[in-house]
């Protein structure tokens, strides 16, 4: 009996056939092979010769069945790339997004233009997940002290294994807790940073469908306003910064003029600013801390 001879390229067009002939669904049927034959996309057309093997052929299969159940791309591999980090997620983190990258890149930006003042920052990410913040600043921005906080232990423990296939088990701190009950009362930072919850819990017939889904329901919904997360970080986040330091935070758009208003005017806050995504929408927002006391009583007598 003759052996069936399947190329990549073969494979290639079967994957596009099943799901489907858009751009998205090209760009997911070459994420399945690549993450499969560990190849970059780019290369995946240069070897369309390439002959698989039939448990691979079979793998793949097995992927597009998956995702032609609506299942995301990241969650059937299991790998998902975030500022040239290479991460491990799974349903219990929330997929890493384009938008958060762009939350990293303000902060690395204010580290760097504060590096004489602060050369070892100390950075608080809030609600890590898998990671993908603390491990993107720790790589960056090699002095900074990063902490990493999350309520949810399988969270940190994907956290903790991206930390170590990155080899930054030793630069990042990951703390279980609920927001900055995570750390001590005392401690402070040059920035903190997250990405929380923020899409309230009527807008679920809003979001897509392999967002409800497959994503943790209690890394995306924060309330019937969408903002719980977001006030309780804003009320806490003076007791934990120095003077100066940055708060980072990123937003749903439709409510991050909402936010920023709670902190322009505000005494504890100076230099409150929206930042857009590639497309143009409010979705990061920056404010310093101010000098002076803030809203604990008993305030700090010197801060560097």
């Amino acid at each position: 009996m003759l052996r069936v001879v399947r190329t990549l390229g073969e494979a290639l067009a079967l994957a596009i056939d099943r799901l489907g002939a858009s751009d998205s669904a090209r760009a997911a049927a070459e994420e399945l092979l690549g993450r499969l034959l560990g190849l970059r996309r780019s290369d995946i057309h240069l070897e369309r010769g390439r002959t698989l093997a039939p448990g691979e052929w079979a793998r793949l299969e097995a992927w597009l069945r998956r995702r032609a159940a609506g299942e995301p791309v990241q969650y059937i591999t299991g790998r998902a790339a975030f500022r040239g980090l290479d991460l491990e997620v799974d349903p219990s983190v929330l997929i890493p997004r384009p938008e958060t990258e762009g939350l990293v890149e303000a902060v690395l930006e204010m580290l760097r233009a504060e590096a004489v003042r602060w050369p070892q920052p100390r950075v608080l990410d809030l609600g890590t997940g898998s990671g993908a913040i603390a491990l993107a600043i720790a790589s960056e921005c090699p002095s900074a002290e990063v902490t990493a906080t999350d309520t949810s232990e399988d969270a940190l423990r994907v956290a903790r294994r991206n930390a170590a296939a990155l080899g930054l088990e030793t630069r990042v701190r990951f703390s279980p807790g609920d927001w900055f009950d995570a750390v001590d009362s005392d401690e402070r930072f040059e920035a903190v940073v997250s990405n929380p919850p923020y899409i309230a819990t009527g807008e679920w017939d809003y979001l897509p469908e392999d967002v409800r889904a497959f994503e943790p329901q209690g890394a995306l919904f924060s309330g019937s306003s969408g903002l719980d997360a977001l006030r309780e970080i804003v009320d806490e986040a003076p007791r934990h910064l120095v003077a100066g330091g940055l708060l980072a935070l990123e937003l749903a758009e439709m409510r991050a003029e909402a936010v920023a208003g709670w902190l322009e005017g505000a005494r504890d806050w100076g230099g409150v600013t929206l930042l857009d995504d590639l497309a143009g929408r409010p979705r990061v927002l920056l404010a310093r801390r101010e000098r002076g006391p803030a809203i604990a009583p008993a305030q700090w007598e010197e801060e560097r």
